[in-house]
């Protein structure tokens, strides 16, 4: 039984990372990272280069079908006052879709840096208790809070096919209580 539940849960994985993304589940995953993110306040979202109105749902549903959500970097919500100071839409925000493999090399050592400098040292006796640092992910797999700085800072730059770093929550329930602080992911070869 134990196996056939680990190979029902095998399936399920590899049916899951093999969909297509919509633009439903990107403003269901907003909704869980915070609830102030409400499908009503997104002004557009901007993917492959393009931005799409609310109203291009279907247009932007044809547009992500071009790839799976194992090729998803990243879903960054944007309040508009952070874009632009002086905004029209305040109060709402644009959603940032990246796909991985888009990245060059500057633009990922400047990323790890930035990354690096969000980890302190951990102190004896403080592990488990919730900091300001972000979740880190490399591969996929959380790290522990205690050994974030030393996973990412052995990291090296020209090992990392993709890295992203968003100072915006992501679910509590995937990542724990320091998901209110972001996530760097990092992907490498």
């Amino acid at each position: 039984m134990k196996y056939f539940l680990s190979a029902a849960l095998i399936c399920l994985v590899i049916t899951v990372k093999a969909q297509n993304i919509t633009k439903q589940q990107i403003d269901g995953w907003l909704i869980k990272c915070d609830t102030a993110y409400k499908p009503g306040k997104v002004s557009g979202y901007a993917f492959n280069k393009t931005m799409y109105e609310p109203k291009d749902s279907v247009k932007l549903n044809s547009d992500l079908a071009l790839i799976k959500s194992a090729d998803l970097l990243t879903v960054d919500p944007f309040w508009n006052e952070e874009l632009i100071s002086t905004t029209n839409n305040a109060g709402k925000f644009t959603v940032l879709i990246l796909k991985k493999g888009e990245q060059n090399a500057a633009i990922k050592q400047s990323t790890l840096k930035i990354a690096l400098s969000k980890y302190k040292k951990t102190q004896s006796g403080k592990i488990g208790i919730a900091s300001a640092e972000p979740v880190l992910v490399i591969n996929g797999q959380p790290v522990t809070q205690a050994d974030c700085l030393e996973k990412l800072s052995a990291v090296k730059a020209e090992t990392i096919t993709d890295i992203y770093y968003s100072k915006h929550p992501v679910p509590q329930e995937l990542y724990g209580p320091n998901a209110k602080n972001g996530i760097v992911t990092v992907w490498t070869k």
